[in-house]
């Protein structure tokens, strides 16, 4: 665990696990300053996609608002526990008295305001996804990486077989290995369910709309290509990765499978671990091969921890270069945005250096105008 711990130097793992200083060939993970595990030779759109869901909220309240004016004054004029209900553990406001202010709405800009918090949430948790699956990741890796997955029994007191060999082993740190590997299948496709809700709603917009109800309780990703805007994407192709994903998501979610796929396996020399590695089962066109009741065959030697991070890229490449397109869809309808960034510049301002910082930046309402 130690080696995974050291201040100095640049600490490299490969996506068997290998540990190194120097730079290996292909792709791998690196570790920042932060302490977080990166992966390399490419990374993962991740910050793209960020990008571009910001873009997208900025065209979902040029969809809403004539103007940045009209945008602003209405917030000014609103109440925060009723704008926030729901969304944010600060806003003080319960079901009932939201329901009493919402339904009591005159103002269609209110409503309207109502309604781009309620989109935006979908937009915030899909980029809250992309963050955790990136913090996920690099964990399972520095994991796989640690000379020792039974921390408490040294490696000179473990069962190994003489020479060179192959054993598998069960221990709470191969738990977690497969937890977070598990936790980044499962939560792209929680990404993509959130991705397509918040494009079913801007695909919902129409001028003159005073609806502040968002239309996509019931959207799932398997909607997302009978959407107005979604329609002729990239992900609305389906790539054999994305159902492959999807394949080995329902294994775990729907049928409880993990046990399949929880040992880790180690190729050793005697008692020294060369290299581990998870077993993925049989597939073929993105669907695992099954017969007869049985779904899981392993005559491939697919290895999970060599896939993943190719079938992460493809999927999440797919969704930015969607999320792009659909942003070209957009019209932009606010020609100035001066009236929108210099009407607060002290706020846009530390938002920035937050940003810059990678910090955190709190809120707090008031009845200051």
């Amino acid at each position: 665990m130690n080696d995974l711990k050291r201040g100095a130097g640049t600490v490299f793992a490969t996506l068997y696990g290998e540990l190194s200083e120097t730079k290996p060939e292909g792709r791998h993970f690196v570790r920042s300053s932060d302490g977080i595990w990166h992966l390399q030779e490419a990374n993962l759109p991740t910050s793209d996609i960020m990008d571009a869901f910001e873009r997208l909220n900025m065209k979902s309240l040029q969809l809403l608002f004539d103007t940045p004016e009209q945008f602003w004054d209405t917030l000014e004029a609103s109440d925060f526990n009723i704008v926030h209900a729901g969304l944010d553990p600060e806003a003080l406001c319960n079901r009932d008295d939201f329901n009493r202010a919402a339904l009591a709405m005159k103002c269609p800009n209110t409503k309207k305001l109502l309604y781009y918090y309620s989109i935006r949430h979908h937009n915030h948790v899909a980029q809250n996804i992309i963050s955790h699956i990136t913090v996920s990741l690099g964990d399972a890796y520095a994991a796989l990486a640690l000379p020792n997955l039974h921390e408490n029994v040294p490696l000179d007191e473990q069962a190994f077989a003489p020479g060179e060999a192959y054993r598998s082993t069960v221990s709470p740190l191969g738990f977690r290995i497969w937890a977070n590997l598990n936790f980044c299948i499962e939560k792209t496709i929680s990404f993509l369910d959130f991705s397509a809700k918040y494009v079913a709603d801007l695909s919902s917009i129409r001028p003159g709309m005073t609806s502040w109800k968002s239309k996509a309780r019931d959207v799932t990703f398997g909607k997302w290509k009978h959407t107005r805007l979604g329609k002729e994407t990239p992900l609305s192709e389906f790539s054999d990765e994305l159902r492959l994903l999807m394949s080995l998501r329902d294994e775990t979610v729907h049928n409880g499978t993990i046990d399949h796929f929880s040992r880790i396996y180690e190729h050793t020399s005697g008692a020294k671990v060369n290299r581990r590695f998870v077993l993925m089962p049989d597939h073929d066109k993105g669907r695992l091969l099954t017969a007869a009741g049985r779904k899981r065959f392993f005559s491939q030697d697919n290895h999970l921890n060599a896939m993943l991070p190719d079938m992460l890229d493809r999927v999440l490449g797919d969704a930015l270069a969607s999320l792009n397109l659909i942003d070209e869809r957009i019209e932009k309808r606010w020609d100035d945005m001066e009236g929108y960034f210099k009407r607060y510049p002290d706020l846009f301002s530390a938002l920035k250096i937050a940003e810059e910082e990678n910090a955190f930046l709190k809120f707090t309402p008031s009845d200051e105008k």
